[in-house]
């Protein structure tokens, strides 16, 4: 039994390697996920009124939605989104720990665990959501006055 459990941490030790992250790099990424601060962010971005006003954004120009019906929209959107909250949180630990040093994770840590910290990671959201509420109809525009060229590049054959 030993030497099964020596195998898999030595398995475990050399994919970490060769992932580019160490164990102490995904435990600070676990530490970092589970700040109070990052939690309340993570909620708050997949809210129903953060789910509404995506949704609302991503519709094409002109097209009316009441804000009842954004509203309703964005319960069912956020309900998704819950569900979907595990798999996120795996995914950025990965990514924090592949892309960040154990340093920079944990100046991340130190400073969003502070109190002004915490109240730039949470209004972070706001602000972003803000930002892409009005440019995603200029994106949208942009991309259909290109649709043809897309449309011709992936209708040639390979």
């Amino acid at each position: 039994m030993k030497l099964i459990t020596r195998a898999a941490a030595t398995c475990a030790a050399i994919f970490l390697a060769t992932a580019g992250w160490t164990q102490s790099r995904l435990e600070l990424a676990e530490t970092y996920n589970a700040l109070p601060a990052v939690q309340e962010m993570m909620e708050a971005m997949f809210s129903p009124e953060a789910s509404a006003a995506q949704f609302r954004a991503s519709l094409p120009p002109g097209v009316p939605i009441s804000d009842d019906k954004a509203l309703r929209v964005g319960e069912i959107m956020s309900g998704v989104l819950m569900g979907l909250k595990p798999t996120m949180e795996s995914l950025q630990t990965e990514a924090i720990a592949e892309v960040f040093t154990e340093e920079e994770i944990q100046a991340m840590i130190d400073f969003h665990s502070t109190e002004i910290g915490a109240q730039v990671l949470v209004k972070t959201q706001p602000m972003f959501q803000r930002v892409m509420g009005e440019l995603t109809p200029q994106i949208m525009q942009a991309m259909a006055a290109k649709q043809a060229e897309i449309i011709e590049i992936m209708s040639e054959e390979n």
